[in-house]
């Protein structure tokens, strides 16, 4: 009976190391870059999206407290950029759901095909009875972004909760065919991979209506990033896109969703249970 059992746990651990990917598939430019993390629906639920430029089959991300020894599988979404070359890149984005409020986890992101280095966040306490602390700011470009290594080293010391890039990316992220995005989103790696980076779009992401940042960031919500609310500590957060009103060629439907939306939203949160300091 004691062999039995030996050789069954044998046989699944053997299993659990199976690639999960065609068989013969060879991966050229597999190797995970561009790594941010988010909120999810709650605050203790984070989204850690990265790039790869071919089809690795498969996005996982490997994560703990104490060591990497939980998994979480995504998808991947193929992304061309509407330059010229028409580049394409591989999104991928992971859900690692439920984790322990105020808890610091480990992970790093990728496939069988390469992982990326290890990084770290922190999950927010749980509750209303605490003080939330955002770096904020927008017009941040790809060239002279003088302000990010500061941003760096405060992230470091641990003094922001949340980062809030509101609006002009990289100066423009759909720049060069998208290279001045991917160099972008390669600079604020260092930042963005330890601390939810929560966007919103701002005229320099309009070309090919707002593609690059739909695509590139992943904020709560079914509205590919463009507006959005969270909630954390004793805070509402609300983003809207005004650039709709500007954009008026991409069509008017938006505009009305996003009335629509908030709306409701802010109707929700202003019910007793739900009232807390709106931003």
């Amino acid at each position: 009976m004691k062999l039995f059992i030996f050789i069954v746990v044998i046989t699944l651990a053997k299993a659990n190391n199976i690639p999960r990917v065609s068989p013969g598939y060879d991966c050229d430019y597999c190797q995970p870059e561009q790594i941010h993390i988010s909120f999810g629906s709650k605050t203790n639920d984070i989204v850690v999206t990265w790039t790869t430029f071919n089809d690795t089959q498969e996005s996982r991300v490997q994560y703990g407290v104490e060591g990497m020894d939980e998994e979480a599988v995504g998808y991947s979404t193929l992304f061309t950029d509407g330059g010229r070359r028409k580049r394409s890149m591989w999104i991928h984005r992971v859900l690692l759901k439920d984790l322990q409020f105020d808890t610091k986890y480990v992970y790093h992101a990728g496939s069988v095909y390469g992982w990326s280095e290890q990084f770290s966040f922190k999950t927010p306490p749980q509750g209303e009875d605490w003080v939330v602390r955002a770096a904020v700011y927008g017009d941040m470009g790809s060239k002279n972004a003088h302000s990010l290594s500061y941003l760096q080293d405060e992230a470091e010391r641990g003094h922001f909760d949340l980062i809030l890039h509101v609006g002009d990316f990289a100066y423009d992220m759909d720049t060069d065919d998208a290279l001045v995005g991917d160099e972008f989103m390669r600079q604020i790696q260092p930042l963005a991979a330890g601390l939810p980076y929560m966007t919103c779009p701002g005229n320099h992401e309009s070309k090919y209506n707002f593609s690059n940042y739909r695509n590139r960031f992943s904020m709560p919500g079914d509205t590919e990033s463009m507006f959005y609310s969270f909630d954390l500590g004793p805070v509402h957060f609300v983003s809207i896109s005004t650039e709709f009103y500007y954009f008026l060629n991409y069509g008017f439907k938006m505009v009305a969703n996003q009335f629509y939306w908030l709306e409701e939203d802010l109707r929700k949160a202003n019910q007793p249970e739900n009232r807390q300091d709106l931003l």
